[in-house]
């Protein structure tokens, strides 16, 4: 768990971060609960302790045959204010547990200053980027019968929707043709857990700001019950990537260095309530409320993480080469990075018909931001230290499928699939 003296001994760089970031994040505040939580459980321990004592010393005069009456007095009145000093603590506890929690990574001196992604820094473009005019995606597949928005609207939802045929084909051609590149490269391929508990949660993401992009699953009898802070440890969460329940997987855990890095690709369907994008993609598959994403995750030494971080981001390039998409990778500024990355890269593609790029996915060293929260660590020599965490997308699937309909459609409205793909779609070389 992150603690409040780390944030002590740390002090001077988490506030020149926040101080690159803009943030107004409460570090004053948070310093000043935990001084006065720090007296409080001093007190509390010299008021035990006085207790203890004249509990003997009472106890002493009684079998003596001394009048103890002072001595009783004395004792109420520290029982009195002891009590009072236990029953505020908890609230400070949980208070600094919050603030904890919540605090944003320290950036990397490498992340440019933005106000938010208009702000972004292009470090470097691959492929020809040429905007042409074309029907939008949703009109290419819904004209080859492969998708329906309509009914999936009626059944399930704005933003959810049903492949067809050989798009849902070309999908988990996708899927297969990502692990098989990530495999190939010694990731150890993970199918996890669709729920993560709300501890588990808090652990990966600051759950405060991430919370309305979940989905809650929750027992009706238990929220009749009121919504007590035990209860709320059960509380589920459908995972939003595989990225969080692998970082839950090493929960807890010592690593011995020579384990270290621990490469894992882990596929899963993610699942998002996209809060606050209401009328951006509005149409279409590129923002929707579930999709399946193969994610890239390592559990790295601090003097290594940033080797592991130019991995990550060269093996998602890799991807969307072999897929022949062109693409360029931007630096994410202070003002778009969120509180959990030290550095994020992502990686957008050209998109023809929008005449624009779109991000695929994003790369993210997180340094030791999930690990203190966790407490994941390894062990040099005797040493215990807590370990960087990194992640990053591989392939999310339905951003995946627009950016080859738009890259792929031919003038005829049928859209040519992608050389490397074909192998997994049972020799079919287009759709339509």
């Amino acid at each position: 768990m992150i603690t409040a003296r780390y944030v002590r001994e740390n002090i001077d760089v988490i506030r020149k971060s926040l101080d690159k970031r803009k943030s107004a994040y409460p570090i004053d505040e948070l310093l000043a609960l935990d001084e006065e939580y720090r007296k409080m459980q001093k007190e509390a321990q010299e008021l035990r302790e006085r207790r203890n004592k004249g509990s003997r010393e009472v106890s002493d005069a009684r079998k003596a045959g001394r009048d103890a009456d002072a001595k009783i007095e004395e004792l109420s009145g520290i029982k009195q204010r002891l009590e009072e000093i236990e029953t505020r603590m908890p609230a400070h506890e949980e208070r600094i547990s919050y603030y904890l929690l919540n605090m944003p990574n320290v950036l990397d001196d490498s992340v440019p200053y933005g106000k938010d992604e208009n702000e972004n820094k292009v470090v470097k473009s691959v492929g020809r980027s040429e905007a042409r005019e074309m029907p939008t995606h949703e009109e290419t597949l819904l004209a080859l019968d492969l998708l329906d928005l309509e009914q999936a609207a009626k059944v399930s939802g704005a933003r959810f929707y049903y492949l067809k045929g050989d798009l849902a084909l070309l999908e988990q051609a996708l899927i297969r043709f990502a692990i098989d590149e990530m495999v190939k490269k010694n990731y150890m391929l993970i199918a996890p857990p669709l729920m993560l508990r709300n501890e588990f949660y808090r652990g990966v993401t600051a759950i405060g700001d991430f919370e309305e992009a979940l989905y809650k699953v929750e027992d009706p009898k238990e929220v009749e019950e009121g919504n007590d802070l035990e209860r709320m440890k059960d509380d589920l969460f459908l995972i939003a990537t595989s990225e969080h329940a692998i970082a839950a997987l090493n929960a807890e855990k010592v690593f011995s260095g020579k384990e270290l890095p621990k490469r894992y690709v882990g596929v899963s369907p993610c699942f998002r309530r996209e809060a606050g994008s209401h009328g951006k993609d509005s149409k279409g598959i590129f923002r929707v409320h579930q999709f399946y994403k193969v994610e890239q995750f390592i559990v790295s030494k601090p003097q290594d993480s940033w080797r592991m971080f130019d991995e990550l981001i060269k093996n998602t390039e890799q991807l969307f080469e072999k897929l022949g998409i062109p693409y360029r990778i931007v630096n994410i500024c202070t003002g778009d990075i969120g509180i959990v990355a030290a550095k994020k890269f992502d990686l957008e593609a050209f998109m023809p018909g929008q005449g624009k790029y779109r991000e695929m996915a994003s790369c993210s060293n997180c340094t030791d931001w999930q690990a203190l929260r966790l407490d994941i660590k390894y062990d040099e020599a005797g040493e215990r230290k807590y370990v960087h965490t990194l992640n990053s997308t591989a392939i999310a699937t339905t951003r995946t499928l627009v950016a080859i309909v738009e890259n792929y459609r031919n003038q005829d409205g049928t859209v040519k699939i992608p050389d490397v793909l074909v192998p997994y779609m049972n020799g079919k070389s287009r759709l339509g």
